[in-house]
């Protein structure tokens, strides 16, 4: 499924971008996990991509779809008498999202996007005989997105973004500690 969605986007990149002008940006975000949740407990942000694209523009906002691919290490150093495990996490973002235009401050752009989440974590450990395992799980959910970008050139911008993702935490009991994941972004984007 990975490869097809990669083969998607490219193709469309590659289609598009021969156009005139495009509405495709590409962006780099460093992720900040935050809150009392299992994310923000046993992970660290490494780094966050992104492809945005127009596909509508209107006198007040723009319309349009994104999809954010994040990268996180396991950080065991916040666990008390744990073992320590070697592990990572790859959150997949598609959403749709509306970028506001702001009268009288062009280069200022609030957003807010919908869509839905979907966490692959794996992990690398020793069992209690010291034999090595794996293991890999992933989960879901909805993703709701608050953005606010500012260019500093016409194709250049800088943007800080806020994702709630509310996991449905099928293996889990459901607890806020389990469902509530925040998710903070800041970064750079290159609209192309």
């Amino acid at each position: 499924m990975l490869k097809n969605v990669f083969l998607s986007v490219m193709m469309m990149t590659c289609f598009l971008s021969f156009g005139q002008q495009s509405n495709f940006s590409l962006e780099a975000n460093f992720p900040y996990t935050f809150g009392d949740n299992f994310v923000d407990e046993g992970y660290n942000g490494v780094a966050d991509l992104g492809l945005k694209y127009r596909f509508a523009e209107y006198n007040a906002l723009d319309l349009g779809a994104s999809l954010n691919v994040g990268a996180f290490l396991r950080d065991d150093t916040r666990f008390d008498n744990s073992p320590e495990a070697n592990g990572n996490a790859v959150i997949f973002q598609p959403r749709v999202y509306a970028s506001f235009k702001v009268a009288g401050y062009p280069q200022w752009h609030p957003m807010i996007g919908l869509g839905y989440s979907i966490f692959a974590f794996h992990i690398e450990d020793q069992n209690f005989a010291g034999a090595d395992f794996q293991e890999n799980s992933s989960d879901d959910g909805i993703n709701l997105n608050l953005a606010i970008a500012y260019d500093i050139y016409d194709e250049f911008y800088v943007q800080l973004q806020y994702d709630y993702v509310r996991l449905s935490a099928r293996d889990v009991r459901k607890t806020p500690y389990n469902q509530n994941v925040n998710i903070l972004k800041v970064g750079i984007g290159y609209r192309f």
